[in-house]
Protein backbone atom coordinates (compact mmCIF):
# COMPACT_ATOMS: atom_id res chain seq x y z
CA UNK A 1 0.00 0.00 0.00
CA UNK A 2 2.82 2.35 0.85
CA UNK A 3 4.45 1.70 -2.50
CA UNK A 4 1.34 2.74 -4.37
CA UNK A 5 1.03 5.97 -2.36
CA UNK A 6 4.73 6.82 -2.76
CA UNK A 7 4.53 6.18 -6.46
CA UNK A 8 1.53 8.48 -6.78
CA UNK A 9 3.24 11.25 -4.81
CA UNK A 10 6.31 10.91 -6.97
CA UNK A 11 4.26 11.18 -10.15
CA UNK A 12 2.43 14.26 -8.82
CA UNK A 13 5.71 15.93 -7.89
CA UNK A 14 7.14 15.20 -11.36
CA UNK A 15 4.00 16.63 -12.99
CA UNK A 16 4.27 19.79 -10.89
CA UNK A 17 7.91 20.20 -11.91
CA UNK A 18 6.98 19.79 -15.57
CA UNK A 19 4.30 22.47 -15.26
CA UNK A 20 6.84 24.86 -13.79
CA UNK A 21 9.34 24.15 -16.54
CA UNK A 22 6.89 24.48 -19.44
CA UNK A 23 7.14 27.80 -21.31
CA UNK A 24 4.39 30.30 -20.71
CA UNK A 25 2.21 31.46 -23.55
CA UNK A 26 2.05 35.22 -23.90
CA UNK A 27 4.37 38.17 -24.48
CA UNK A 28 7.86 37.86 -23.30
CA UNK A 29 8.87 40.33 -20.66
CA UNK A 30 11.46 41.97 -22.94
CA UNK A 31 8.87 42.56 -25.67
CA UNK A 32 6.51 44.55 -23.52
CA UNK A 33 6.85 48.28 -23.13
CA UNK A 34 7.02 48.38 -19.36
CA UNK A 35 10.25 50.41 -19.04
CA UNK A 36 12.34 47.29 -19.35
CA UNK A 37 15.34 47.58 -21.63
CA UNK A 38 14.57 45.33 -24.61
CA UNK A 39 18.29 45.08 -25.37
CA UNK A 40 19.32 43.92 -21.94
CA UNK A 41 21.57 41.21 -23.30
CA UNK A 42 23.04 43.45 -26.01
CA UNK A 43 24.14 46.00 -23.40
CA UNK A 44 26.09 43.30 -21.59
CA UNK A 45 27.75 42.25 -24.85
CA UNK A 46 28.55 45.89 -25.63
CA UNK A 47 30.26 46.27 -22.27
CA UNK A 48 32.25 43.09 -22.85
CA UNK A 49 33.24 44.25 -26.33
CA UNK A 50 34.16 47.71 -25.06
CA UNK A 51 36.26 46.22 -22.26
CA UNK A 52 38.00 43.93 -24.77
CA UNK A 53 38.69 46.86 -27.12
CA UNK A 54 40.00 48.95 -24.24
CA UNK A 55 42.36 46.13 -23.21
CA UNK A 56 43.52 45.75 -26.82
CA UNK A 57 44.21 49.50 -27.06
CA UNK A 58 46.20 49.32 -23.83
CA UNK A 59 48.19 46.35 -25.14
CA UNK A 60 48.89 48.20 -28.39
CA UNK A 61 50.03 51.29 -26.47
CA UNK A 62 52.31 49.09 -24.35
CA UNK A 63 53.77 47.48 -27.50
CA UNK A 64 54.39 50.92 -29.01
CA UNK A 65 55.95 52.17 -25.76
CA UNK A 66 58.30 49.18 -25.66
CA UNK A 67 59.17 49.63 -29.33
CA UNK A 68 59.91 53.32 -28.73
CA UNK A 69 62.00 52.43 -25.69
CA UNK A 70 64.01 49.91 -27.73
CA UNK A 71 64.51 52.46 -30.50
CA UNK A 72 65.61 55.08 -27.99
CA UNK A 73 68.00 52.58 -26.41
CA UNK A 74 69.55 51.74 -29.76
CA UNK A 75 69.97 55.42 -30.65
CA UNK A 76 71.51 56.21 -27.26
CA UNK A 77 73.85 53.23 -27.63
CA UNK A 78 74.99 54.29 -31.10
CA UNK A 79 75.54 57.90 -30.02
CA UNK A 80 77.37 56.75 -26.88
CA UNK A 81 79.60 54.44 -28.90
CA UNK A 82 80.41 57.29 -31.31
CA UNK A 83 81.30 59.61 -28.42
CA UNK A 84 83.50 56.99 -26.76
CA UNK A 85 85.18 56.23 -30.10
CA UNK A 86 85.85 59.96 -30.57
CA UNK A 87 87.37 60.27 -27.10
CA UNK A 88 89.57 57.23 -27.69
CA UNK A 89 90.67 58.56 -31.08
CA UNK A 90 91.49 61.98 -29.60
CA UNK A 91 93.52 60.41 -26.79
CA UNK A 92 95.39 58.21 -29.26
CA UNK A 93 96.14 61.21 -31.48
CA UNK A 94 97.42 63.21 -28.51
CA UNK A 95 99.61 60.30 -27.40
CA UNK A 96 100.99 59.86 -30.90
CA UNK A 97 101.77 63.60 -31.21
CA UNK A 98 103.53 63.56 -27.82
CA UNK A 99 105.59 60.54 -28.84
CA UNK A 100 106.50 62.12 -32.21
CA UNK A 101 107.57 65.34 -30.45
CA UNK A 102 109.72 63.42 -27.98
CA UNK A 103 111.33 61.45 -30.81
CA UNK A 104 112.04 64.68 -32.71
CA UNK A 105 113.63 66.38 -29.68
CA UNK A 106 115.65 63.29 -28.83
CA UNK A 107 117.00 63.04 -32.38
CA UNK A 108 117.76 66.76 -32.60
CA UNK A 109 119.27 67.48 -29.16
CA UNK A 110 120.39 64.10 -27.90
CA UNK A 111 119.85 64.69 -24.15
CA UNK A 112 116.13 65.36 -24.06
CA UNK A 113 114.19 65.08 -20.76
CA UNK A 114 110.58 63.99 -21.37
CA UNK A 115 109.33 65.01 -17.91
CA UNK A 116 110.27 68.66 -18.34
CA UNK A 117 110.08 68.73 -22.18
CA UNK A 118 113.53 70.34 -22.25
CA UNK A 119 117.11 69.53 -23.14
CA UNK A 120 120.48 70.46 -21.60
CA UNK A 121 122.75 72.40 -23.89
CA UNK A 122 126.59 72.45 -23.88
CA UNK A 123 126.58 75.54 -21.70
CA UNK A 124 124.82 73.58 -18.91
CA UNK A 125 121.51 75.38 -19.12
CA UNK A 126 118.19 73.70 -19.92
CA UNK A 127 116.09 74.94 -22.80
CA UNK A 128 112.60 73.97 -23.92
CA UNK A 129 112.42 71.79 -26.95
CA UNK A 130 111.16 73.65 -30.04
Amino acid sequence: MFLKTGRTALLLAAAAQLLVLLPYSGDAHAQRGDRYNPQWNQDYRDRERDDWQRRERERERERERRHDAKTTGVVVGVVGAAVVAGVIAAAAKRERETRERADYCMNRYGNYDRRTDSYRDRDGYTYPCR
